[in-house]
């Protein structure tokens, strides 16, 4: 293929490219007018579906916290697998009841390392509201749903990253102890 051949295709699939992401935004767009709440409140979902992981957001008279709960469904008969996501936007949220406790390594925004910090085991938060996206990777679909709940329970990581984000609309920067004070065994 000549140079030419290969710019103009080139030129021609990130078109493409810019087209399907023009088209997801103004989706996007489309999709945030049907709720009754500031458009900046869905960041942290926008987030967690373009980028990955769990965001908080907050405003003068708004806070929203998006966390992404993970399933994988594995097919064993056909060795077919996806990642189920959950991303549950909570409007307002407040964490009602933590219990026991875990102790793991984070890294968060401009940290320069993990630090050791406690998080709960298991957390009941309640909203204002909450808005759930079930991305479905195999059925390239993403739902989106007002739900009636106003309080979830759940354990585990998602109930560690729900504390995690909390944090970060009371206290601004997450606090523990540095990876520098662990000793490395085995030398």
């Amino acid at each position: 293929m000549a140079e030419e051949e290969h710019c103009a295709v080139s030129y021609l699939m990130k078109m493409e490219d810019l087209k399907k992401a023009i088209e997801f935004t103004s989706a996007e767009l489309k999709l945030i007018s049907r709720f009754d709440i500031p458009a900046d409140a869905f960041i942290p979902l926008l987030l967690s579906l373009r980028d990955g992981g769990d965001w908080s957001y907050s405003a003068e008279n708004i806070n929203t916290v998006a966390v992404m709960d993970k399933t994988t469904v594995y097919d064993d008969k056909k060795k077919l697998g996806y990642s189920l996501e959950e991303i549950y936007l909570f409007v307002n949220p407040v964490l009602e009841s933590q219990e026991g406790d875990v102790f793991r390594l984070e890294k968060c925004g401009s940290e320069e390392m993990r630090l050791l910090v406690k998080r709960p085991y298991k957390v009941r938060v309640i909203s204002d509201r909450i808005i759930k996206a079930t991305v479905h990777p195999l059925e390239k679909e993403i739902k989106v749903e007002d739900l009636k709940d106003t309080e979830l329970v759940f354990e585990g990581s998602t109930a560690y990253d729900i504390a995690h984000e909390i944090e970060h609309l009371i206290h601004k920067e997450i606090k523990g102890r540095s990876l520098w004070e662990f000793k490395l065994k085995g030398i």
